[in-house]
Formats: structure tokens, C-alpha cells, sequence
């Protein structure tokens, strides 16, 4: 199978593990300096390790892969690889990638994470490699990136602040509009021929189930959040 993303499978492998070896790096460095309590089912590090990636890298390289396009918003999220700068659009699949890989570091520092978040990490993988060998990489860098990730990151800062309730409502609303914007941008992803379509059956129905379990998980949080509330008015 040959990759859409103008390189040779060899070259893709050799990208996946440089970027596969730099994630575990990151994991060793937050590892050594930030806090490693047990924090939700992993080190309170490996929490904190998303939101820069979340917050900065995910939405500063989608711009870029906007802004490097000849053409509009519109047309870039469904724009084939021959069409695109390319080079932003592989840099964002290998760094959400490395982010996803980077938790396989937990278990060199004999640390571990919750088997519901590998569940989630699998099928983000399943997604992400397909796009080095199909068409349309912007609508799954909006809406499985950088609508998704923006998600996570409300969620994080809702643990770390369990008790806050502007925290909760914003964690809620982002989560809830994130899987908007993706289940959205997978049904988009549905209607564009060039990619075969039992991908885009397959792609469109790993993103409803993974938007369907993320969204189960932040209102249950959210209960949490309201007996905590409750408890505390008695």
C-alpha cells in the first residue's frame, strides 16, 4: 500500500519511529520534573505532559497547515495531498502520533494508565495511520486534532480543579462541542470520494464510538462534580 502523503512506506516507518522515540524522551523529561502522584489512573505528570501539546503545539500546526494552503478553509479540510504543502499536514499526523505513543514511556518507568485510555489510543491510532495512506488529512486534523484534543484539555483542568464550577461547566461545553465538530467533520469525511469508502465507513464509525464513550465519561464526571456540590450544601 502506497502512502497519499507523498513519501514511501519506508520513509513513513522511519518518521513514525524518530517521532515514536522523541515522545518517550518527552515522557522521561516530565517524568523528572513534574509531579508523579497518582493522579485518575496514571502519574499526575503524564496529565500535565498533554495540555502544552493540547493547547499550543495541536492548534499552532493545524494554523500553519492553513495558512500554507493556496486556497481556502473550506476547500484545505477536504483538499487531496497532492494539493497541500504536505509537509505541515505529515508534521501533525506524526505529532499527534508521538502524543498518543508517548504513554508507552509510563511502562519504562514502571508507571501505568488506565485501560479505558488505551481503548481510546488504539482507535486514535487506527485513525491517524490511515491518513498517511488516504486522501483529506485536513478534516481529521480539525476535527479528530484539534477539536478533539481542546476537549481533553478541558477535562484535565477539570481534575486538576474538581471542585471549580466554572471549570466543570466549560469542561462539559468543550467536550460536548469538540465531538460536535468531529462527529460533524467524520460525516464530511464520509462524502469525499477519493478515499475508499470502506475507510470512511470504518473512520466515521471509530469516531462516533470513540466521541460516544468521551462524552459518557464527562458527564459522569460532571455527576461526580454535582454530588461533591450536593454534599457540601448539607
Amino acid at each position: 500500500m502506497t502512502p497519499a502523503a507523498g513519501l514511501e512506506t519506508p520513509e513513513v516507518l522511519a518518521q513514525l519511529g524518530a517521532a515514536s522515540a522523541v515522545a518517550c524522551v518527552y515522557t522521561f523529561i516530565c517524568h523528572a520534573f513534574l509531579p508523579r502522584r497518582e493522579f485518575h489512573g496514571s502519574p499526575l505528570y503524564n496529565w500535565l505532559s498533554c495540555l502544552p501539546v493540547q493547547l499550543v503545539a495541536f492548534p499552532a500546526v493545524a494554523a500553519w497547515c492553513v495558512a500554507a494552503y493556496d486556497g481556502s478553509f473550506i476547500e484545505w479540510l477536504s483538499a487531496p495531498w497532492s494539493q497541500l504543502a504536505a509537509t505541515p499536514e505529515r508534521i501533525f499526523l506524526l505529532l499527534i502520533y508521538a502524543y498518543m505513543f508517548k504513554d508507552l514511556g509510563l511502562y519504562l518507568l514502571n508507571a501505568r494508565m488506565d485501560a479505558m485510555y488505551w481503548a481510546h489510543h488504539v482507535g486514535c491510532w487506527i485513525i491517524i495511520l490511515q491518513f498517511f495512506f488516504n486522501e483529506a488529512p485536513g478534516i481529521f486534523i480539525l476535527g479528530g486534532g484539534v477539536a478533539m484534543e481542546l476537549g481533553g484539555a478541558a477535562q484535565t483542568v477539570h481534575l486538576l480543579y474538581a471542585d471549580d464550577a466554572t471549570l466543570d461547566f466549560v469542561h462539559v461545553a468543550t467536550m460536548t462541542l469538540s465531538h460536535v465538530v468531529c462527529c460533524t467533520s467524520a460525516i464530511y469525511y464520509a462524502t469525499i470520494p477519493p478515499t475508499p469508502l470502506g475507510a470512511r465507513i470504518v473512520i466515521m464509525l471509530l469516531v462516533f464510538k470513540l466521541a460516544q464513550a468521551r462524552q459518557s465519561n464527562a458527564m459522569y464526571l460532571h455527576g461526580l462534580y454535582l454530588e461533591r456540590r450536593a454534599k457540601r450544601k448539607v
